[in-house]
């Protein structure tokens, strides 16, 4: 088991959790959801001061499990170049590789899977989120895929 970080990303209901239990269980990776902690703290999944705040701990771990050569999935919505940009550097410092994996659907897809995946904000992210704010994702583009080792989007198998 060689430490390497594993950066999956997208928009609600895109597929996230599917992606990083997938990477996890075939490598052995430490997966960092900051759904499954917001949850547990009983937090709500739109509160995105507590949940910047979050991110910015699990980062901080996911740095620590690296260096200590432990693989890890990082399971972030990152909907913007400069954050994972900042997270691959986590990699960079401790020299692992890192790999991009992007998950995607039409924006009227995602709505359908966050409500009838429910739960107390699906509300809110299916209307205030993903109907008012996807067109705000910035989608991963060829230049920037370059700069991880390996990169895997929507249509990669």
């Amino acid at each position: 088991m060689a430490a390497r970080l594993y950066l999956v990303c997208g928009l609600p209901g895109a597929g996230k959790t599917t992606r990083a239990r997938e990477i996890a269980e075939a490598t052995g990776a430490v997966r960092l959801c900051p759904d499954e902690w917001l949850v547990t703290l009983g937090v709500s999944l739109v509160d995105f001061e507590f949940r910047v705040r979050l991110q910015t701990h699990l980062m901080g771990h996911a740095g620590e499990l690296l260096k200590a050569g432990i693989p890890v999935v990082v399971e972030f919505g990152s909907w913007h170049r400069s954050e994972r940009e900042a997270i691959r550097q986590l990699a960079v410092r401790a020299g692992v590789p890192s790999e991009l994996h992007f998950v995607d659907a039409p924006v009227p897809e995602l709505v359908r899977r966050v409500r009838a995946r429910g739960g107390p904000d699906a509300a809110v992210l299916a209307d205030k989120v993903l109907l008012e704010q996807a067109e705000r994702f910035e989608r991963p583009t060829e230049d920037e895929t370059a700069r991880f080792d390996r990169y895997r989007g929507p249509t990669d198998a």
